[in-house]
């Protein structure tokens, strides 16, 4: 291994069992065995286009011409809180993921009035490995119910937001880590009673509830 892609692997942090020797080999020719052994790089792959460097990410991503995949990548491998939170006066339910403590991220989510509210609440939390991964697969099963459009801060998107019962919402969660096998470092409730997040309806798709 070259001393400068030493030196650059040395100072994103990327640990040695994440990267492997492409030889050579395009991304498209090694994904399916990087994902099957859980690796995020590969060095010595094909050339990208812009300047020539060798070190891509697992879905092809230059991560030297733009090292924020780096720590995009990373996050899918992080241990942390998948989380539910609630907003009355929006009727929402959020559906999201943070490696800090969950009521510590919904006071960010209020100061910065994401979805348009301030009235954030934490409902259930639980904590688990490659938590972004669990988070993208229950987003998935909640997409019908995904609000879209709503801006904050000017011009920025509110995201991971929905609008259905939060009973519903947590049937879908519930599954997932059921199905999934996901297992539970911790588990944490926050509210004794949440039939009050229990009479939201999917103002865009009224059949769904």
């Amino acid at each position: 291994m070259e001393k400068k892609l030493l030196e650059f692997i040395e100072y994103h942090k990327i640990d040695k069992y994440d990267i492997i020797d492409a030889n050579g080999q395009s991304i498209s020719d090694i994904k399916d065995d990087m994902k099957k052994n859980d690796i995020l790089f590969a060095y010595n792959t094909t050339p990208c286009g812009n300047a020539g460097h060798t070190i891509r990410d697992r879905h092809s991503h230059c991560i030297v011409c733009n090292t924020a995949h780096i720590a995009f990548m990373k996050r899918t491998k992080e241990t942390g809180y998948v989380y539910i939170a609630g907003s009355i006066i929006k009727n929402y339910i959020k559906v999201g993921m943070t490696t800090e403590d969950p009521e510590k991220r919904i006071g960010k989510l209020n100061s910065r009035k994401v979805g348009n509210t301030n009235d954030w609440v934490v409902i259930k939390a639980v904590k688990c490995d490659y938590a972004n991964q669990v988070e993208i697969g229950i987003q998935q099963q909640l997409l019908k119910y995904k609000v879209d459009g709503d801006i904050y801060d000017g011009d920025t998107e509110s995201s991971e937001i929905y609008r259905c019962k939060y009973d519903k919402a947590n049937d879908i969660f519930e599954s997932y880590l059921e199905e999934k096998e996901v297992i539970r470092k911790d588990n944490k409730s926050y509210l004794v009673n949440p039939e009050k997040y229990n009479n939201f309806r999917n103002l865009a798709n009224p059949k769904y509830f």
